[in-house]
Parts: C-alpha cells; structure tokens; sequence
C-alpha cells in the first residue's frame, strides 16, 4: 500500500525537488492499469462528463481563430477573462488564466511565500499541494479537522506558535472528504487570517458539481462582504466541468498580488496555450456549457446513489456528499487497512487509502478511511465494484478473527 516516500536523487538534484514526495496516487497507476481493474482511486472526471459535440464546434471554432495560434498575455486571453470572471462573480482585472488549478497552487504559492515560510493546510489534504511546497521550500504545518473542516481553534493555535503565512484548504466538496464548510466556519476562519495577515489560498475545482442546492458563499465573496482586510487566492478550473485534457483553469487574485502573480506566471511559461483558451472561449460563448452543466450534476448524482446503496450492502457505512465526486469511507471497526487494501487488489477493485491524504504522514487515523471517486465509472461498474470491495472487506473481517 503506498505511503509518503521521499524520491531518491541524482548528484545533480535540487534540494527542492529531492524533498519532493511521490505522489501516492500517482504511484497507483500501475495498477489501475491492470486487466480487468475496476478503479475508484483515481479522481477524475467521467468521459460521459464531457461534451463532445458542443467541444467539437468549439474546437472548430477556435481552429480557424487566428488568436489560437498566435503569442497573448501572460495574464489570459482578454476575451476569455471576462468569461471566467462572471464564473466567479468577480471583475475581470482579478483573472488570471493559468494551465490547470495545479499552477495555479504553484504560482499562487511563488508569489505570495518565501522559502521557509509555513503553510497550514488542513489534516486531510490533497496530495499534489505538499508537492508544490516542497517544490517551493515551504513546511506544510497540519491543522486538526471535525467534520465541518479546519477548526478556528487549532489554526488560531498554529498561527500563534508558528510563522504561518498562508492557509490552504478546499472548503467546497473537498478532497478527499468531499465535504463542504458550513458558512460560519468559512467567516470564523477568514476572521483569524485577516487578524494575523494570513493569504487564505481557497482551491474550488469541485464547486460546479453540486447536486441539488449551490454551495456556500467563496472565501473570496467573503472576503467583499464580511472582511475586506482578508487576502484570498482562488483556484478554479475547467477540468472538472468542461474537460480535462484542456489544462485551462483560473486564479482570482486580490489588487495587491495581482503584479507578482503576472510576473511569476510570466516566468513560468509566458502564457497558457492560446488554442485551449481559445476553445473555452469559444465552448463559453456558445451557450452550450449553461445547458450541459446540469447533464453533468444529474450523472453524477446518479452514480454517487448507486455506490452509496452498493458500499451498503457491501457492508460498509458511507456517508452521501452534496456534490463533487468522492466519498469518503471510515472503515469499520477492526478491519486492517492494509488487509484491505491487499484483498481489494486481488478482487480487481481499487480505492485510495486514506493515509494516501494525511497531510502529516504520522498521523495514522486517516488510515482507517478510504477514498472512492464515483464519477469515473457507470452505474454498472459502480455496482459491480461494490460487491467485489465486499468480498474484499468480508475476507478482511475474516482473516482479521483468525488472528
């Protein structure tokens, strides 16, 4: 099963990328490679989840579009920042348009931090932020969570023990506990980090995929309303709602971070390929998106129900999300997670161990749950997945009494 490991480097490594840990989920793939594997591990969106007529005509569209092929701002196309400003209910200059939400963390990241300065980021985190921070020399500092997220509590303590620069989180459908922050944390937490001018980088790549209500207002809404001496970066991203292989996503970046933002991702790679941004345009504009989106919210609706009744009946006890695409498992009482995992394989069934998200490898309560991804398979392999993770959970149990 994997776990955080350190890669081993070559004389001519920088400290920064030997720090880097392996991806623990990347390290899957072999697997999910197999023959006949069912995977919930992976988290990415549905094939079925993609418009492919409406994204046809917008590639269509954006071929013959000189603007596609020619160099644009480091910043974003001009027609498409706009675009994605009404997405976030922001003004455009606060856009920048950036190659996926990943560079979206690293950049936020480069511009706002120095080496060595701390990062709270939340217990259960996703894997590829300590990436970036290692990457970028800052120490990741792990703050305790309930089921509504952060506490205030820990992070008022951390912050006042610590040199936290930025907290990093994503309180909306997170991953991996696909839960969303309740209004008054999100306002109790934004109150301590404007108090110790703290940047509260808020990555929200999932907020498209609610399911029946709309979620809570952003940190960055917040922000306007309840707190102006608060900071926030955003992250959003088309990845999960238009399509992946795009690499198009955005940053909402305060007035005072927007020159360095510009600057970094100047340096980073001059400007996100101009065909893709081109073709959001162009798929925005059509009016298409607005008309599929609820396609999407029904399809994986739909499939979070089909594995919430078959990890049921599997004998498991999971709790349903308002959106997203994860569910988050605690396994139950007595079963080895390790066992699991291992028995899972030999099932041809695949989740993400929990420890896979302990943003503090030491933290070993995160290895009694498990993430499952609901909206990459269909209904019949959900189901089909089900019932193999309960022969997988069954021999477990068992195999457990004999001990």
């Amino acid at each position: 099963m994997p776990t955080h490991e350190t890669s081993h480097a070559p004389s001519h490594t920088s400290r920064c990328a030997a720090a880097i840990p392996l991806n623990p989920l990347r390290a899957l793939f072999p697997l999910v490679a197999r023959d006949g594997m069912l995977s919930f591990a992976n988290g990415h969106p549905s094939p079925d989840a993609c418009d492919h007529v409406g994204l046809a005509h917008a590639v269509d569209c954006a071929k013959d579009d000189e603007m596609s092929w020619r160099y644009g701002p480091s910043i974003g196309d001009p027609d498409l920042r706009p675009q994605l400003a009404m997405l976030s209910d922001v003004e455009p200059d606060a856009i920048v348009v950036t190659s996926g939400s990943q560079q979206g963390i690293d950049i936020a990241v480069r511009s706002a931090l120095n080496p060595d300065d701390c990062v709270a980021i939340p217990s259960a985190c996703y894997p590829a932020v300590l990436s970036v921070l290692a990457a970028n020399g800052q120490r990741p500092i792990a703050i305790a969570e309930d089921e509504h997220g952060v506490l205030p509590e820990a992070l008022h303590d951390t912050i006042s023990s610590s040199a936290v620069r930025a907290l990093y989180l994503t309180p909306t459908f997170g991953n991996p506990t696909g839960r969303v922050m309740p209004r008054a944390r999100r306002i109790a937490l934004l109150e301590i980090c404007a108090q110790h001018d703290v940047l509260v980088i808020e990555d929200d790549p999932y907020c498209d995929l609610w399911f029946e209500t709309p979620p809570h207002d952003t940190f960055v809404a917040l922000a306007r309303v309840v707190n102006r001496n608060a900071d926030v970066i955003a992250l959003r991203s088309a990845s999960k709602s238009v399509a992946p292989g795009l690499r198009v996503g955005w940053m909402v970046v305060p007035d005072r971070l927007r020159g360095a933002v510009a600057a970094i991702k100047q340096a980073s790679d001059l400007q996100t390929s101009g065909l893709a941004q081109r073709t959001v345009f162009h798929y925005l504009s059509s009016g298409q998106f607005d008309a599929w989106l609820p396609q999407v919210r029904a399809l994986y609706q739909e499939r979070q129900t089909v594995m919430i009744d078959g990890l049921h009946s599997a004998g498991f006890a999971p709790t349903p999300v308002d959106g997203g695409m994860f569910s988050w498992v605690k396994l139950p009482s007595g079963v080895n997670p390790e066992t699991l995992f291992s028995n899972a394989v030999k099932q041809n069934v695949l989740f993400a161990p929990g420890i896979s998200f302990a943003s503090d490898p030491t933290n070993q309560s995160l290895r009694h749950h498990i993430r499952l991804c609901f909206a990459a398979q269909g209904c019949a392999k959900i189901k089909q997945g089900c019932k193999r993770l309960g022969q997988a959970l069954a021999e477990s149990s068992e195999a457990q009494n004999h001990d």
